[in-house]
């Protein structure tokens, strides 16, 4: 019975589904986690935090506690940099990683760029043997037990954006069997990552933003996430969304002080785990360390503002003299 235990929690914490990447539901405003080159894309640096608790109420239920920290260059929005750190937990496994992060920004037109990422990083997988649910509770052997292997890990994607489009994909975990002197990259699976969408803005009224994430890593099915969101005067947006054969959920923000954005986003799974647990909860909050720069248009419409107010007043000025 014992060797049966072992057996078994190893099988289960060693499976390729066990190596598949955290979800993120909100995952436009926690893009980073997905795609190397969105770091200096936005030409500002930011603080980001986020925590998903998935599956409330099942046991082992996945959890992710994701960190970023990212800029550009003297805020050209050439080159980009960031630094994440990311702790996902289900059952009694646990993985810890963290990654740096280069992008370099291209002008392809008046409006389009394209960016070029890369992302390596270290990864450590650790298994609770003591936590295990043992048949026979007399059953010592893995009594203060903990299992412990280290990956390195590397990422790289694209990001083609437009103020009024975006495209980008990327592949995770591309060093697998390729690196043979750590003792788990040969358990990692190559993960990809498409996202594509449009912004729509509606003359005096919400942005509106279509978009779609697709992502594929082997045994499991291509999974894909569409969201409409709505964003109302810069400050506040709803989105909804539906996961392929998993789950519809909504997502909340809110922009205050010019720097903080706070993020709220929930799930409920229309899969057959519907009945054993009550959704999915996901809490984020961006700092904004600097504040952008304007445009080339915008620095043009306060110049010529500018001129109109100075010409207006010399108006009402020669008005008074006469």
């Amino acid at each position: 019975m014992k060797r049966i235990v072992f057996i078994f929690t190893l099988l289960v914490s060693f499976s390729g589904i066990s190596q598949q990447r955290g979800i993120i539901t909100n995952f436009m405003t926690s893009d980073y986690y997905y795609n190397p080159a969105i770091v200096g894309s936005k030409g500002i640096s930011m603080a980001n935090i986020a925590y998903r608790n998935q599956w409330v109420g099942f046991s082992g239920a996945p959890s992710l506690i994701l960190g970023n920290f990212n800029g550009s260059v003297k805020g050209m929005g050439k080159h980009g940099y960031g630094l994440t750190f990311v702790s996902e937990r289900t059952g009694i496994t646990q993985s810890t990683a963290a990654y740096l992060n280069y992008a370099y920004h291209i002008k392809l037109g008046e409006k389009t760029k394209l960016g070029l990422g890369v992302q390596p990083g270290f990864l450590q997988y650790r298994v609770r043997l003591y936590d295990a649910q043992l048949a026979d509770d007399n059953d010592d052997v893995l009594t203060g037990t903990v299992y412990s292997a280290n990956a390195f890990d590397f990422s790289t994607g694209f990001n083609l954006y437009h103020e009024k489009f975006f495209l980008m994909g990327s592949i995770h975990h591309l060093l697998t069997d390729q690196v043979k002197f750590t003792t788990y990259n040969s358990n990692l699976e190559s993960h990809f990552t498409g996202i594509a969408g449009y912004n729509i803005k509606i003359k005096k009224g919400p942005l509106i933003q279509p978009s779609v994430l697709v992502k594929y890593a082997r045994p499991v099915p291509v999974q894909y996430t569409a969201m409409l969101k709505a964003e109302f005067k810069d400050k506040y947006w709803i989105g909804l969304q539906y996961r392929s054969s998993d789950a519809i959920g909504i997502n909340l923000g809110l922009h205050f002080k010019e720097r903080f954005t706070v993020m709220y986003a929930y799930d409920y799974t229309i899969s057959n785990l519907s009945n054993y647990q009550n959704g999915s909860h996901e809490i984020a909050l961006r700092i904004k360390i600097t504040k952008e720069k304007p445009s080339l248009e915008e620095e043009d419409d306060k110049l010529n503002n500018s001129i109109l107010d100075e010409m207006k007043k010399d108006m009402e000025e020669r008005e008074k003299n006469k």
